[in-house]
């Protein structure tokens, strides 16, 4: 960790005047579901990548506690334990200067903050002037459950936007809140749904009900209400045709959610969910809905190395000739991304380029009522899966020129979609383009709008991704001090997850050590070698390769 920085000159027990916080620089909203993000209605923006993830920890610390004040040792013990008490100090001082400026940017030296202010000991987000996202939705739920009606039970469970700060998943810092919403949104899912029963509406309330067992399947009173919905349609209150819609409507909430859970890094659960989806869709026989959820589920697979089981899922959900677009572009750029972990790249080239052939062809209306509707960004999505997908291929062939030129027109289909996880992966594509080029500059501003976008979108796996692959490009630059940050900020940010986003970090803080840890670095990269031969990814032991190789020719 750094034991050196500059300070923001007040030190982290000077007291500021808290009356004079918030004048003129408006109201800040900070967002904790789903993943953290800060948001001003008016004026400057906050910053959209912090250079210290000590202080965004700092912020969600102080978002999260009864309050939203705590003991300055509080912070110094969970931002970093391990450190020495003068060491942790200029930490928390650095943290607090960093924080109040990513937050406020325009904020003049030595000036008072508007959002995070210090008492003696005490930190503090002050009140009146920071909103945040999770304490409303507390409110809403407390306020539904407590003499709430039908609309505000249902406008309370719908806040539940996403988990609380999904990259902090494995923070014990996080638990207890986390525990909280979480359990407050099944019980105020479940009288949702038990409100639903008494007004004698079965087929909203097992929809209900299927959304809360999704999250909470170990949950009785979800299955109950399950059952109770069943019954009532089964005494005939309900028509065939409404029935199929609840079990459809269950199906594609589980679509949704696995692609969260994906995302998340929570693959074996995303893998559970989509088996299920898969599973009604089969019984119903939607043969179109039956091949999207089917491409889903093989990519998860291919990451969790699993391709067999991944080409198997293809193999038996194939998609008819007259399918629509989406559904054929969907299954051939799974099979795309299955055979690229395999490291078949040429052949993963030739599925993503016809992934790109698909969307070309007009949907086929006579099938398209049957599958999970997908949004209007759906082909703008997929279009810059495929493009991306075909850089990557290229590159990693070593046809650099043939990599530019697509990963250039999936920027603008990623912007299209209004996705910004994907538009991050296109980014990171562009970034390489970029490094191999030796524009290291234009390849350093790719990665850093990468870095933002994929915190902002709560993907721990991409952003370690990115920080790892900003380490190296600052160590290319010469600043070593920085690659060590982000190197060790991604090693830190992969190690719950292991495999192979832990073998990409393992190997770039390897590079960051080799010259003044040669030792070191060696160690890290057999760690490195391991995880990649767990993961299964044949780019991260080619990468594990290549590092192994610079180490001996300096060695």
């Amino acid at each position: 960790m750094s034991t050196s920085a500059p300070t923001d000159g007040r030190g982290s027990g000077a007291r500021q005047d808290d009356g004079a916080a918030g004048a003129g620089a408006g109201p800040l909203h900070l967002y904790l579901l789903g993943g953290f993000r800060a948001e001003r209605p008016h004026g400057v923006p906050p910053a959209a990548r912090w250079p210290r993830p000590g202080a965004r920890t700092l912020v969600k610390l102080l978002a999260l506690a009864p309050g939203h004040q705590l003991h300055r040792e509080h912070v110094m013990a969970e931002c970093w334990p391990h450190a020495e008490l003068d060491a942790a100090l200029r930490n928390l001082r650095v943290a607090l200067h960093t924080a109040r400026h990513a937050l406020e940017p325009e904020l003049r030296p030595r000036a008072a903050s508007s959002y995070l202010t210090t008492d003696g000991a005490l930190l503090r987000l002050v009140p009146g002037a920071v909103f945040i996202d999770a304490d409303r939705v507390e409110a809403l739920a407390e306020n539904a459950l407590s003499h709430g009606g039908l609309p505000e039970l249902t406008a309370a469970f719908e806040a539940f936007t996403g988990e609380l700060l999904p990259e902090d998943r494995y923070a014990a810092w996080a638990d207890a809140r986390r525990t909280r919403l979480a359990d407050l949104r099944t019980t105020t899912g479940l009288a949702l749904a038990e409100r639903h029963l008494r007004e004698d509406d079965p087929v909203r309330a097992a929809a209900v009900a299927r959304r809360v067992h999704d999250q909470a399947p170990a949950d009785e009173r979800a299955r109950r209400v399950l059952r109770d919905a069943s019954r009532r349609r089964g005494a005939g209150r309900e028509r065939a045709a409404p029935r199929e819609d609840v079990d459809l409507e269950a199906a594609r909430v589980r679509l949704d959610w696995a692609l969260t859970l994906d995302r998340s890094g929570r693959y074996d659960e995303a893998i559970g969910v989509l088996r299920q989806a898969l599973a009604a869709y089969a019984l119903r026989g939607h043969a179109d809905a039956c091949a999207l959820a089917a491409a889903r589920l093989a990519e998860v697979l291919a990451r969790r190395h699993r391709p067999a089981e991944a080409h198997a899922s293809l193999r038996a959900h194939a998609p008819a000739p007259v399918a629509p677009a989406e559904v054929r572009a969907a299954h051939h750029m799974a099979r795309s991304l299955v055979l690229f972990y395999e490291g078949a790249y040429e052949a993963g080239l030739d599925a993503a380029r016809t992934a790109q052939a698909a969307l070309g062809s007009p949907p086929a209306a006579a099938t398209a009522s049957l599958t999970p509707a997908p949004p209007p960004s759906a082909r703008s999505a997929l279009l810059a899966r495929s493009l991306a997908q075909q850089a990557v291929c290229n590159g990693l062939l070593g046809r650099f020129d043939q990599a530019a030129a697509p990963a250039e027109r999936a920027l603008a289909a990623a912007e299209a979609s209004g996705d910004p996880a994907l538009l991050a992966t296109v980014l990171s594509v562009l970034r390489e383009n970029a490094r191999r080029a030796g524009d290291l500059r234009q390849a350093l501003r790719h990665g850093r709008r990468a870095l933002a976008l994929a915190e902002q979108a709560g993907r721990p796996t991409a952003t370690a991704f990115e920080r790892a692959n900003l380490a190296e490009l600052q160590l290319s630059l010469g600043d070593a001090v920085e690659a060590e940050r982000l190197a060790r900020a991604a090693v830190e940010l992969a190690e719950p997850f292991g495999g192979t986003v832990l073998a990409f970090a393992l190997t770039a803080l390897a590079r960051v050590r080799t010259a003044a840890d040669p030792a070191g670095a060696a160690a890290l990269l057999d760690r490195a070698e391991h995880r990649a031969r767990e993961g299964g990814h044949r780019q991260a032991l080619d990468e594990v390769r290549a590092a192994r190789a610079e180490w001996a020719a300096r060695h």
